[in-house]
């Protein structure tokens, strides 16, 4: 199949993406039309798991990326996850799950390490302090990663996304003083960190042999 269609697609796939979320127009965060970020990064998913995965493995990988990818943007930009790519993630994970390529008990399994756990953290720390520490937008994507990447691997995805968020809050707070108060933005973070152990597991399986059900 070469380089040609899956550097189409990704390119045809961050065009859409531009697209939508210029139409969904979140607390007025557009992109401009002559902005060809989305162009440029989308085909790199779409280029790695076309190289490296079954078909339609490659295919889910480059879609469900290509939602984090948009997912991370407009989070960065409003604090706000969109639900209309997690649903685009959520029917990923439930046409993966139909044609095996996802284990139904792993799905489950990693659901109530990516989702469930999260939001009972959420409540007990609301009933403690008061504060939020995670949104319901970063409790939906931990439904839909977590599905995807399964329980071990959404563990490690949960680990990584907090140090990196922690490493970013103490840098910016470097910067621009401390606030106990200010807010990060987690989806950008689990996007990066999810997307990053999925492919560190495909390059090294042996440290991800927990993953098997």
């Amino acid at each position: 199949m070469g380089y040609l269609f899956p550097i189409s697609a990704g390119f045809f796939s961050g065009y859409l993406l531009k697209i939508l979320i210029n139409w969904i127009d979140i607390d007025n965060y557009k992109i401009n039309n002559n902005n060809f970020m989305f162009e440029i990064i989308c085909p790199i998913p779409w280029v790695w798991s076309f190289l490296n995965l079954p078909l339609f493995d490659a295919i889910i990988f480059s879609v469900i990326t290509v939602a984090l990818i948009g997912i991370s943007f407009v989070d960065f930009h409003t604090m706000q996850i969109p639900l209309i790519f997690v649903i685009l993630g959520a029917i990923s994970v439930l046409i993966a799950i139909f044609k095996k390529s996802i284990y139904l008990s792993s799905a489950a399994y990693g659901i109530f390490v990516g989702a469930i756990i999260p939001l009972m953290i959420m409540g007990l720390m609301w009933l403690i302090t008061k504060r939020q520490g995670m949104g319901f937008g970063d409790i939906q994507m931990g439904f839909v990663l977590g599905a995807w990447l399964g329980p071990m691997r959404m563990a490690i995805t949960l680990f990584f996304a907090s140090v990196l968020s922690l490493i970013v809050w103490i840098a910016v707070s470097l910067v621009h003083g401390f606030d106990k108060n200010r807010a990060i933005p987690m989806g950008p973070f689990l996007s990066v960190a999810g997307t990053g152990v999925y492919v560190g597991s495909f390059y090294y399986p042996e440290l991800f042999y927990l993953l098997i059900i």
